[in-house]
């Protein structure tokens, strides 16, 4: 290596020598002595000579008038001649000239610098010889190489270490760049392994929620075909193997349907009524899998049908692998006839928490846009009903709230179940590489831990659960085991509220807060105005409390009832149908059970609601009081009661006779006081069964009649001046602290919120052990009001002249027919403030309803004596024919027309048209804005729900429509152009039915629809009335006219009562909404008309005898008759002020109202509905 750098550079060392020597400080490198002495010794004679002679050019640098420069001299002389005497006889002594000739030029160069002075010496002499080696020795000092020498041994020593150093730092440096290196590729294996698991879990992600979607899918269809099975099949069915009327038992359960006060009163049919309720409970564990041996709805199907049926319904799910239709006892299908598995399998649960799933029309418009079904938030929680728990996942879209099951929950719901969630979690982490289990795998993991009977149970479940967030009308942050983890969220179409619990309160926050959000925007979209009556907040304890605040001034202004107002406070306090731990609270306000009948006049006949119900006996309170006086423990308070008055135990105690609760009851220990299922449900002493409730001699032996008083009760003015005392002890300030002491309101210290932190309980078993408790021994109420509640003020008669006055009512004016020709009026509507009238001749007009509102100085269009409170308005528009032809052969009434107000717009309805047709009729110019025509014959009659969503008709094919009103907005309906050119947009209602009703034998005459009920009633001229439900138009229960004759009219209140009238014989029949017979009568001549008040409480009747009849929706006794009329009688309509409307054969109008106002004027009270029962 040497050599090479010698001889391919040595030449050039002068530029880099001088730089060197700069850089270094020295005029003679030592680099040079280093290596010519290396190539003399080392390298061949050739290279050494062509060295030498280089060197020699560099001898000059070594000659300088310094010390350092004469020891170097010294030295290189006295090494030139140790390596001539070693190496000078290689090359047959050529070397030995090679060397003498450097040192001879060398000691020339120096000489100056030798010690003895050579100046005058020949410089030819000769220096070849051995001779002269002690010759040139004397001119060397030893001193000086010594020094030198040991110079040189120092400078080694100091390179050495040097070199080492250097060393050091470049293996750091090496070892840092190795480091990185290392890194660097580290980060890229890790950005190919990140990108790999990332493509990967997108791609499980894509499969799940493929899965899921064609799952959801499979899970509509088979519940399709199972309810298509169910229509074909059932008592009014066209292949019934038992056509109505007949006597096979039907099982009944609970409908979770809630009307806007949140009564839940109306029954469904059980398809999965387990006979074993009928028997005798075994001492062994029971097992809950339905039972099917006894004959039922299905089983008396004959073979060939069932089968025929059946066929296409396992061609769709036997490829899906889906739950729903597994064998839940592990049993082959041959054990179970096709029928029983049917049931079995599609109607299990299909009940609880019944969903709004999406219509694929509805959806289609929004499926391509991303916006629209990406997943806006998931979040775990726990779905709670009041038959389970169910674990699985929430997903948030802009217009959709899904629940997918995951597991079956067992025990609480309470914190457990999210470290199961977690550990899941965990396991799918591990496995995401390696083909782990997908979602229905680990599901089925999870719940095989439970057991298998937990597994069975989850395989019959509901697994896809979907709500239209638009149809959101409210969400509350709410307590579930005394932590606020949980929201109730309420629906606007009659769907049943739906209890979600969380892990924690920052996910019950985030996804309450964009519920609502989502909501308000569905309703009104950006740019739109917003209605502040229906934009909705999160309902968190702030808002509660406001909510709370604002309606205690509506029930002491008695705005609202009794039962209202309670119910107002349990909905903020927390307390839910759909958690059997905070079941709502009313209380029991009756104390004479014993009296034949009962006197509302009499405080005796009451309870104290000053006192809770453990204080009421003297004897049992004494005991309480001892107990809490005497009562010593270091960690627990003191307290009067050890159970609560709200538990689960309670509950299931009263309502054990109807299902879900039954079976509820059996595993724990109006039509609820009746065992009409025949429930075994044990043996008295006497060995008599225990079947229905006995009920107390005032009852007369009437559930209805039970109900009724107690409804009765709890709006008497005795509860009204009395309840602030019970709401102070259950919702207010008696509650806790020092006057809950005082009002010996003390329970149990675990049933209060804050009395245990389990949130942050490190001690899980402890904190399993108190959610136990908790969940199985009551929890007080959320406490509402902090100081003391107001007495309800006094009632207002004027208000209420029905209820308190009926005889105040009589006729004040009279206004006669503007039309030159007489012509009967056969229908009057209101809307708002607005009168619409239709006469025989098609002759429509619109006229204001003039009240002390709306009255300013008053411009009244009849004639009487005095200045009356109500009256009848100028035309809104003139009297005007409508273009239309009416079928031949109809006798047109009534039922023939309704109203409906979409936004701000009103509307008429008009059927029986020719062409079998119906038309909308806009009431601002009288023009026909939509023709609709669906039905194969005359639509015969026309009803509209009272929120104006829904419009039913009624068909002389015997079939009834269900249609949805299009609820666009208003700028799109203002664009008109001709009559009958109506474009897409300007469509009032949808094209197409979103169901036909059938089942009747003959013409349908007439119809009611309610959403907040969820029912459609339809009277026919086959002497039968026929229920389905609106919603999903499935058929519920037939009733049929005594003696079979053909049903004229039908009216139904929101408080779930129905009343038929024949004209064949003039009677009237009451059912409840649970077909029910609850009264009958028989009205005075042929009626023209009937009508509700707007609380529902009573019926007003009118017909060819010239008088209106006002019965009570009650027993359909005869409260009042108004007389004066003079004439027959033809249309009828009761105002919210409780005046009656009523239109003349003659074509006039009678207004029928309180003769002597006893209000201020311009501060009239909104009706107030009276009683209005529990549900």
């Amino acid at each position: 290596m040497a050599a090479v750098v010698v001889s391919s550079g040595i030449a050039k060392m002068n530029i880099f020598a001088d730089r060197a020597t700069i850089l270094k400080g020295e005029i003679f490198p030592r680099i040079f002595f280093h290596l010519v002495i290396l190539y003399l010794c080392k390298a061949g004679l050739e290279n050494a000579s062509k060295c030498v002679l280089q060197f020699m050019s560099l001898l000059p640098l070594l000659v300088a008038d310094d010390e350092q420069s004469k020891n170097k001299l010294h030295f290189l002389i006295w090494s030139l001649l140790v390596v001539r005497s070693q190496y000078g006889q290689l090359d047959d002594g050529a070397r030995f000239h090679v060397l003498s000739h450097l040192i001879l030029e060398t000691i020339i160069y120096g000489k100056a610098m030798l010690v003895t002075n050579i100046l005058g010496r020949d410089d030819s002499m000769e220096v070849n010889s051995n001779k002269e080696a002690g010759f040139i020795l004397s001119f060397i000092q030893k001193d000086r190489v010594l020094a030198t020498a040991a110079y040189e041994v120092k400078h080694m020593h100091a390179v050495q270490a040097d070199r080492l150093r250097n060393l050091q730092k470049l293996n750091s440096k090496l070892n840092e760049r190795f480091t990185k290196e290392t890194q660097l590729v580290q980060i890229v294996d890790d950005q190919i392994h990140l990108s790999i698991t990332s493509a990967l879990s997108s791609d499980d992600s894509r499969k799940a929620a493929f899965q899921l979607a064609f799952d959801e899918d499979q899970q509509i269809v088979a519940d399709k075909w199972i309810h298509i099975f169910r229509a074909l099949i059932d008592e009014r069915g066209p292949w019934s193997a038992n056509p109505f009327p007949n006597d096979a038992l039907t099982h009944w359960k609970l409908d979770k349907t809630e009307d806007k006060w949140r009564r839940r009163f109306k029954l469904k049919r059980n398809y999965m009524f387990d006979e074993r309720l009928c028997q005798p409970s075994s001492s062994k564990n029971e097992i809950t899998e339905p039972f099917f041996d006894q004959p039922s709805f299905s089983t008396k199907v004959p073979e060939k049908m069932k089968r025929f049926l059946l066929k296409g319904v396992r061609g769709i799910t036997d490829d899906s692998g889906y739950g729903l239709f597994e064998d839940t006892n592990g049993t082959s299908e041959s054990s179970h006839s096709p029928s029983e598995n049917q049931n079995q399998n599609n109607a299990a649960d299909s009940s609880d928490h019944r969903t709004t799933v999406q219509n694929k029309k509805d959806t289609s418009s929004t499926n391509g846009d991303s916006d629209y079904t990406k997943v806006l938030c998931s979040v775990h929680c726990v779905l709670v009903t009041p038959k389970r728990k169910l674990a699985g996942q929430l997903n948030i879209t802009r217009t959709v709230l899904h629940f997918s099951f995951d597991f079956l929950v067992e025990g609480t719901g309470g914190s457990s179940v999210f470290s199961k969630f977690k550990d899941k979690k965990d396991s799918d982490r591990k496995n995401e590489l390696g083909g782990a289990e997908r979602l229905y795998g680990c599901r089925d993991s999870l719940i095989r831990i439970n057991g298998g009977l937990m597994q069975n149970q989850s395989n019959k479940i509901k697994h896809h659960r979907r709500w239209n967030i638009a149809k959101i009308k409210g969400v509350h942050w709410i307590r579930y085991l005394l932590q606020y983890t949980a929201l109730e969220i309420f629906f606007d179409d009659s769907n049943a509220p739906i209890f979600l619990n969380f892990s924690s309160q920052k996910d019950v926050k985030r996804v309450g807060s964009l519920l609502v959000s989502l909501r308000n925007d569905a309703l009104f979209p950006k740019g739109s105005i917003k209605d502040k009556n229906s934009v909705i907040s999160f309902v968190d304890r702030r808002v509660a409390l406001e909510i709370a605040e604002n309606a205690k001034e509506r029930w002491k202004r008695r705005e609202i009832s009794n039962f209202e107002y309670l119910m107002i406070l349990n909905t903020l306090a927390g307390r839910s149908y759909n958690d059997l731990t905070q079941y709502p609270i009313f209380p029991w306000v009756l104390a004479d059970y014993a009296s034949e009948n009962l006197d509302f006049n009499k405080s005796s006949t009451f309870r104290d609601l000053s006192k809770p119900v453990g204080a009421l006996d003297e004897k049992r309170f004494k005991d309480f009081e001892d107990r809490y006086l005497n009562f010593c423990d270091p960690d627990i308070p003191s307290f009067y009661y050890g159970s609560h008055y709200s538990s689960m135990g309670i509950v299931l105690h009263y309502l054990l006779r109807l299902e879900p609760f039954t079976t509820l009851h059996r595993s724990l220990q109006g039509e609820f006081l009746q065992n009409s299922n025949s429930y075994h449900l044990g043996i008295k002493q006497d060995g008599e069964p225990l079947g229905d409730v006995a009920l107390p001699p005032w009852a007369k032996g009437s559930p209805e009649e039970f109900i009724h008083i107690n409804r009765e009760a709890l709006e008497s003015e005795y509860v009204s001046s009395n309840l602030h005392h019970w709401i102070d002890l259950i919702f207010g300030y008696k509650q806790r602290g020092q006057p809950a002491v005082e009002a010996a309101n003390i329970f149990y210290y675990v049933t209060y919120e804050g009395a245990v932190d389990l949130e942050n309980m490190d001690d899980m078993l402890q904190k399993y052990a108190i959610e136990d408790q908790i969940a199985n021994f009551g929890q007080t109420p959320i406490q509402i009001f902090r100081v003391k509640h107001p007495r309800r003020g006094p009632p207002v008669p004027i208000a209420h002249p029905l209820y308190f006055a009926p005889q105040s009512i009589t006729l004040t004016s009279s206004v006669s027919s503007t039309i030159s020709h007489m012509s009967a009026v056969l229908f009057i509507g209101l809307l708002d403030n607005t009168i619409i009238l239709m006469n025989e001749g098609l002759i429509l007009s619109v006229k204001l309803w003039l009240t002390t509102r709306t009255q300013l100085g008053g411009n009244f269009t009849f004639s009487g004596p005095q200045e009356n409170f109500f009256g009848v308005g100028s035309d809104v528009i003139s009297p005007r024919k409508i273009g239309t032809f009416l079928a031949e052969n109809v006798k047109f009434g009534r039922q023939f027309l309704a109203t409906m107000q979409i936004n701000s717009e009103k509307y008429l309805i008009l059927c029986g048209n020719w062409e079998n047709s119906f038309q909308i009729i806009s009431l601002s110019d009288g023009r026909i804005v939509q023709s609709i025509r669906q039905h194969k014959d005359v639509v015969g009659c026309v009803a509209v729900s009272s929120d104006g969503n829904v419009v039913a008709t009624g068909s002389y094919d015997t079939t009834v429509m269900i249609w949805h009103a299009f609820r666009g907005r208003p700028s799109e309906k203002k664009m008109r152009t001709a009559n009958f050119e109506i474009s897409e947009n300007d469509h009032i209602i949808m094209e197409r039915p979103v169901h036909i009703l059938c089942g009747h034998d003959d013409i349908i005459t007439c119809l009611f629809v309610s959403t907040e009920l969820d029912i459609v009633v339809s009277g026919s001229k086959d002497g039968t009335c026929i229920f389905h439900t609106l919603r999903e138009g499935r058929y519920v229960r037939s009733i049929r006219h005594p003696s079979g004759l053909g049903l004229s009219k039908l009216v139904a209140t929101r408080h779930g009562r129905v009343v038929l009238y024949s004209e064949f014989d003039l009677s009237l029949h009451m059912h409840s909404i649970n077909g029910k017979h609850i009264a009958s009568a028989t009205s005075i001549g042929r009626l023209n008309c009937m009508e509700l008040s707007c609380c529902g409480e009573f019926m007003a009747c009118a017909g060819e005898q010239g008088q209106i009849v006002l019965r009570s929706m009650h027993s359909l006794d005869i409260v009042w008759k108004y007389t004066g009329a003079g004439k027959a009688i033809t249309s009828l309509a009761m105002t919210p002020e409780e005046c009656f409307i009523a239109g003349t054969k003659d074509g006039s109008l009678l207004v029928f109202s309180v003769e002597t106002p006893l209000v201020r004027r311009g501060n009239v009270p909104q009706t107030s509905v009276k009683p209005s029962g529990a549900g």
